[in-house]
């Protein structure tokens, strides 16, 4: 047995909560590491000093205390967390529009300067066709539309 798993099982010796299976092996290997058998000792004057020491009732009401703080604990870390993620959500979107915009400038200077003005005509209204004459579109821009008189 390693001293690593010799480590956690120690705790679980001293409770009396070990599988027998691992007892023996545990025991075995605390009688040839000195390291291992020292920190037994240490655990189990600790555990010698709390199973002797005197005993008190708790106050009414007590238990129920304790539980109504932890569950408020569980609630204030909760809403940190929302906080952190909804702060992480802003910069990554603040991050995804900067890199928009620098990669649209690094795109349109690439152009030569006559590509530019293609560009630029491409995103004009002047591309889209007039709206059909029998349509809602169509009849507003014939009521609109300022002929030349003399």
């Amino acid at each position: 047995m390693k001293c690593s798993k010799a480590h956690k099982l120690t705790s679980l010796y001293i409770d009396g909560e070990l599988p027998e299976r691992d007892v023996k092996t545990l025991e075995d290997h605390m009688k040839a590491c000195h390291k291992c058998r020292a920190e037994f000792e240490e655990g189990m004057e600790l555990h010698n000093l709390f199973t002797d020491a005197e005993k008190f009732e708790a106050p009414f009401g007590f238990h129920a205390r304790v539980m109504a703080n932890v569950s408020s604990r569980k609630i204030r870390e909760s809403s940190r967390i929302s906080v952190f993620a909804r702060l992480a959500e802003a910069v990554v979107i603040i991050v995804v529009i900067v890199l928009g915009v620098l990669s649209g400038n690094f795109l349109i200077k690439g152009y030569s300067p006559d590509k530019a003005g293609d560009v630029t005509a491409s995103l004009s209204l002047d591309i889209f066709a007039s709206a059909p004459p029998g349509s809602l579109g169509g009849v507003y821009l014939a009521m609109t539309e300022v002929s030349d008189e003399k």
